[in-house]
């Protein structure tokens, strides 16, 4: 064999070791989906349809479908969270904003002009996990 082929060989071993390497993490760090929670603008113009949300911790995905007349988003901010905010959008369209949640509180908002104040505000509560009895 020349030493060629061993260089090779040894290479083609490398290569595959690293690509099942890699394949194995990819499996093991996928990451899971967002939880998504919908809600929508409807009725009174400048309100949820929901005042409260809840959530595990983790990917968050708020959903808001607007049936109002009038533009509206979503964001979101709170419990060391930068404000994230959605795309506005007219009546028939969808905004979404996702966020990595800890247990705390946090506002979901309408960030459109005067909205929040006029009370198109809620609460999504992210509560802590339950500890495992001891034995």
């Amino acid at each position: 064999m020349t030493a060629r082929r061993v260089r090779r060989g040894a290479l083609a071993l490398t290569l595959t070791a690293a690509l099942g390497a890699a394949a194995i993490v990819g499996v093991a760090t996928a990451a899971k989906p967002p939880v998504t929670r919908s809600l929508s603008a409807s009725g009174s113009e400048l309100a949820f349809s929901k005042r409260t949300l809840s959530a595990p911790k983790g990917k968050v995905r708020l959903v808001l479908r607007n049936r109002a007349t009038i533009e509206h988003n979503i964001a979101i901010r709170g419990n060391g969270l930068r404000p994230k905010k959605g795309k506005v959008v007219g009546q028939g369209g969808v905004s979404r904003v996702t966020a990595t949640v800890t247990p705390g509180r946090y506002t979901y908002y309408c960030s459109v002009g005067g909205h929040q104040a006029a009370g198109m505000t809620g609460v999504l509560t992210v509560p802590k996990p339950a500890r495992r009895p001891r034995r």
